[in-house]
């Protein structure tokens, strides 16, 4: 029987490095066991990337010096281009005396020594750990992806010169304004994801700094105001929008003229009670193209619900996007009833408005 050949060793070694990015480090490094060339490859992998859940002292330390050796191990010459870190630990007195947010801010401070580009970083534990500030004065990144993070108060001013996309999940800070001056120091931003940014104050964005500021070069975003009042008119310059919201938390005062906005993604716990705000919205959307609509979260509550038609209310006037560029209007989570048929073909002003739903039921 022939030997069958072996096609990746005949690989350049830039194409094998490329390889090993898409593996977690301990099992790129695990390869430096296949032969003599294996051995030292891995330190040129330009993409770093560690998981893992600790229980107990010994797991710590261990990982602690895996992750140690990893960074002094390779070459200073070499870039890092991406860092994730997904560390979860249950007990903080468990690794007492030393503190894991010590030593992430050096691993931080390491990578962004090397001209790190892409950084996800989430730790997960009973409360929300303070964010590494060397991250924010990073100024070759260009992706970063925070979750389950706070930010200290009167925390180093942001310089973020090089970031196209920002990722923030469960994100907490001081004030909403903390939150404004985070993303002012993203200039170049493109890329936008929110979900559940919390505050512990909420003060007015009334204020002169304010009233003009916008992500002028901001293309798609994600926003989530279902935990909080997300001031939209940092964002109206945006081509692409899905938006999260709730009856109770909307804010029409953060509401702004979306005036390059073409795709909408409205999604909320009941259209029906929330088809006021959703014109408001669409009024303010004189490009739209396409509309996608999602009545999401639902429960037993949602699927139990009685016919709504006595209920509906028609809108007092057609917003213009409507009648002069939407193409398709897609609603997701369609119950059938009454009130929903209303919503999507609705006489306004005398005519008729057709809408041509993707039907999804339960």
């Amino acid at each position: 029987m022939a030997e069958e050949e072996d096609i990746i060793s005949t690989l350049p070694d830039a194409i094998i490095c490329h390889i090993l990015s898409f593996l977690e480090t301990k099992h790129a490094v695990a390869t430096s066991v296949l032969s003599k060339r294996w051995k030292n490859l891995w330190l040129s992998v330009p993409v770093l990337y560690f998981d893992t859940t600790v229980t107990n002292q010994n797991e710590y330390i261990r990982f602690n010096d895996f992750v140690y050796s990893v960074l002094l191990s390779r070459d200073p010459a070499l870039p890092i281009n991406t860092f994730f870190l997904d560390f979860t630990f249950h007990d903080h007195q468990i690794l007492s005396p030393h503190s894991p947010m010590d030593t992430i801010t050096k691993w931080i401070k390491f990578v962004a020594q090397h001209g790190v580009q892409d950084i996800d970083l989430c730790v997960t534990t009973v409360a929300f750990p303070e964010l590494p500030i060397t991250i924010l004065t990073c100024s070759t990144l260009v992706v970063l992806k925070l979750h389950c993070f706070s930010l200290e108060e009167a925390f180093s001013p942001v310089s973020l010169p090089s970031l196209t996309t920002l990722f923030l999940d469960n994100i907490w800070f001081p004030k909403l304004r903390d939150f404004m001056l985070f993303l002012n120091g993203c200039p170049i931003l493109e890329d936008l994801f929110t979900f559940n940014v919390l505050f512990d104050s909420e003060e007015s964005l009334t204020s002169d700094e304010w009233k003009t500021f916008c992500l002028t070069n901001l293309i798609r975003a994600n926003i989530d105001c279902f935990h909080c009042h997300f001031p939209l008119k940092a964002v109206h310059n945006v081509h692409s929008l899905r938006l999260q919201v709730d009856q109770v938390n909307h804010c029409n005062d953060f509401i702004a003229t979306f005036h390059n906005l073409t795709e909408l993604e409205f999604v909320c716990s009941s259209l029906h009670y929330n088809w006021k705000f959703l014109v408001e919205v669409l009024n303010r959307c004189p490009k739209l193209q396409k509309l996608d609509l999602n009545e999401t979260y639902l429960g037993e509550e949602t699927w139990t619900r009685k016919d709504d038609k006595e209920n509906w209310v028609n809108p007092d006037f057609v917003p213009q996007c409507l009648s002069l560029h939407l193409r398709i209007c897609n609603i997701f989570n369609f119950l059938g009833l009454q009130g929903d048929l209303l919503l999507a073909r609705t006489n306004f002003d005398g005519h008729e408005l057709y809408l041509d739903p993707q039907v999804e039921g339960k």
